[in-house]
Formats: structure tokens, sequence, C-alpha cells
């Protein structure tokens, strides 16, 4: 039986934090990560940076206020591991293949996200991982 979605390499991992620029600061003072760029993403309520840690990256996550889906996560289970993402080829049809399967969505259809075309599987789906499929030029 072939793969519904099969994946390329992880992406990143993503981090929800309080504070970008401490979190920032202790990883590039603690682990010699190198400097990275902080963005807002209003559409997703966050302030964000891709840190490079060798061949994979952190995505460190900041609410831009308590209402956002980041801010809700810190508010009911602390700063952490927030989700897993897989790198994917044509990340349109994997979505619509895991909703055919039965796979629980968050996002029916890609969206732009910092790393590229993004999509979030349901944690309730992936044994409680917030799973995001990631579209970029890094596959």
């Amino acid at each position: 039986m072939a793969a519904t979605c099969p994946f390329n390499h992880i992406d990143h991992v993503g981090v929800a934090v309080k504070d970008i620029d401490a979190a920032l600061r202790l990883f590039q003072e603690v682990f010699g990560a190198p400097p990275s760029e902080v963005e807002v993403l209003e559409d997703q309520g966050v302030r964000a940076t891709l840190v490079e840690v060798g061949q994979t990256r952190l995505e460190l996550l900041e609410p831009l206020s308590n209402e956002s889906a980041v801010g809700r996560f810190i508010e009911r289970r602390g700063e952490g591991l927030h989700h897993l993402a897989l790198n994917v080829n044509d990340i349109a049809g994997k979505l619509k293949a895991l909703d055919e399967r039965g796979i629980r969505l968050v996002d029916r259809e890609p969206r732009e996200g910092l790393s590229g075309a993004i999509g979030f599987l349901h944690p309730a789906s992936v044994f409680g991982v917030l799973t995001e499929l990631v579209e970029n030029d890094r596959g």
C-alpha cells in the first residue's frame, strides 16, 4: 500500500515562547545559532523567526496576544514544543488525500507561512502532535 503523505525531511520544529528576543538570544549565546530576522505574521497572530540549526530549523513563535492560537497554547500548556513541520511536495494534493483518508485537518487548503506554503493537521489525528506540512524550495 502506498503512503498517503510521504515527506522529504523534517523542515522545522516550532517552539512557542513568551519572549522571542530572549529565546533567540539564548539560542545564539548558548547554542551558537546564527542571527535570524524576526517577522510579524499578523494573520497568524505571532512574531516568528526561523533559526538555522544544522540541517533543520527551529521556528520560534511569540504570540501577539493571548487570544491568538499560540497565545492560547501558552496559556494552557506553557512555553515549549508547539508543532512538528514535515517538508512535502504537492502540499495541496497531500491535504486533499489526507482529508479523503479521514485525517482531521486544521487547513484544507495551503496558505502562506513563514517557511513557505503550509497546512496543519489536527493533533487529534497525529497522536497529540500538531503537525504542519510545508512546501518550499528545501524539498
